[in-house]
């Protein structure tokens, strides 16, 4: 079983969602976004955490290897989302809690109720609006319908439909990449609880293995029992230190 415990931060971003047109306004002017929007006060607060949440920004503003790569190519590139997904997952402890249930569908209400379960010291509201938060980012950016990772239905309450995704082979070595941060170790056995890259984007385990096995990469070593880490440069993994050509 997963352990939530000693994990903090459930409702970080001011109850609001990232919504994709809120990054294009990011995207058309990276330093002084904040000073021209139209976004109230609350929102904007809630941006700002995003953009670290999603791996956009640093804490210190400047914009990482993620956020550039968006500003190159446009928020229309799926892959840049995908790489988005994987960081929200690791950074907020909501979306690595919702993507280890098991199931297929869920209402905003039972999601409410099944995390209240998980956490129990959570108080009533943190809960509503960490799932909030999580189905505002599905409802208004690609994550949720073209990445298959919670399309969401305009009912009351809304209901939350996660069918995945075969993610392409950056984000299932992005993705392991930061479970090997999230662990710190160097070896990981296949048959522990982790937050694999099929955990991540739902999707088959044999299909990360045969994509790690077949694609050309120096950062992992696998074998039956499970993977051990290459290269270790763990600032690199948090920068985005990707090929590129994988993109």
């Amino acid at each position: 079983m997963y352990d939530w415990s000693s994990e903090t931060g459930w409702a970080r971003h001011s109850i609001f969602g990232l919504r994709h047109e809120w990054l294009d306004q990011v995207l058309l002017d990276p330093e002084g976004w904040c000073h021209r929007t139209t976004l109230g006060n609350r929102q904007v607060d809630s941006l700002r955490v995003w953009l670290r949440t999603g791996g956009i920004k640093e804490r210190s503003g400047k914009l990482t290897f993620l956020g550039e790569q968006f500003i190159s190519r446009g928020s229309s590139h799926l892959p840049l989302w995908e790489l988005l997904w994987v960081n929200v997952v690791f950074n907020f402890p909501t979306a690595r809690w919702y993507v280890t249930l098991e199931g297929k569908e869920w209402t905003t209400t039972g999601l409410i109720e099944l995390l209240q379960v998980a956490i129990p010291r959570l108080a009533n509201r943190t809960v509503s609006n960490a799932i909030m938060e999580l189905a505002g980012l599905l409802e208004r950016t690609p994550v949720g319908t073209e990445l298959g990772q919670g399309q969401v239905q305009k009912s009351l309450p809304r209901k939350i439909a996660r069918i995945g995704c075969r993610p392409r082979d950056t984000a299932i070595v992005y993705s392991l990449g930061r479970l090997f941060l999230q662990q710190g170790n160097t070896w990981l056995p296949w048959n522990k609880e982790l937050v694999w890259p099929w955990t991540v984007f739902r999707c088959s385990r044999q299909f990360v293995w045969e994509r790690l096995t077949s694609i050309e990469q120096d950062y992992f070593s696998l074998d039956e029992h499970g993977v051990t880490l290459r290269k270790e440069d763990k600032e690199g993994w948090l920068c985005g230190d990707i090929p590129t050509t994988l993109l």
